[in-house]
């Protein structure tokens, strides 16, 4: 279905008071439109309706309507910085298409998760994602855990034949 033809049933469904299909049917045009910060703000606003707080913080963290109420809500329900960049559910940087607000909103949140870890934030086709290792240094600290894990396992065989031939 078009884009406009499901925002009227939205609409449809909003003027005879059935809330629920309105958000189901505003969810799926999200999901097919990731990136729309209209379809947004429409969602944020619905659940604001409804009283919703945190997910009205969540799907309007893009926009420039959200209040400190709300963003607070969002950031309490989800307490880590990578969490709350990936259940925005953007596959792409909005920065230059947002308002003075919502932009420092997003810019702070990504230099957050940044600090979080495990890497800085790096924007790919499928949205954000811990940025790769730029050289071997930065690979380290998984090769040390991966060597140590394979003389674990290696020792666990040696005593485990061990015990095996102790039995025989």
């Amino acid at each position: 279905m078009a884009k406009e033809h499901v925002l009227a049933k939205v609409e449809a469904d909003l003027r005879r008071g059935h809330v629920h299909p309105a958000m189901q049917r505003l969810a799926s045009l999200n999901a097919a439109y990731p990136d729309d910060l209209e379809l947004r703000a429409r969602r944020a606003a619905l659940y604001r309706q409804v009283g919703n707080v945190a997910e009205a913080g969540r799907w309007g963290f893009l926009s420039e309507e959200a209040s400190a109420e709300e963003a607070a809500a969002f950031e309490r329900s989800y307490p880590g910085a990578w969490q709350r960049l990936l259940v925005l559910k953007v596959t792409t940087d909005p920065s230059d298409r947002l308002g003075p607000l919502a932009g420092a909103r997003l810019r702070r949140l990504v230099e957050q998760a940044g600090q979080e870890g495990p890497a800085p934030v790096a924007w790919t086709e499928v949205g954000p994602r811990p940025e790769e290792p730029s050289s071997w240094r930065d690979g380290l600290g998984c090769l040390v855990a991966a060597v140590v894990g394979l003389i674990a396992v290696a020792l666990a065989v040696v005593g485990l034949i061990t015990v095996i031939r102790w039995a025989l």
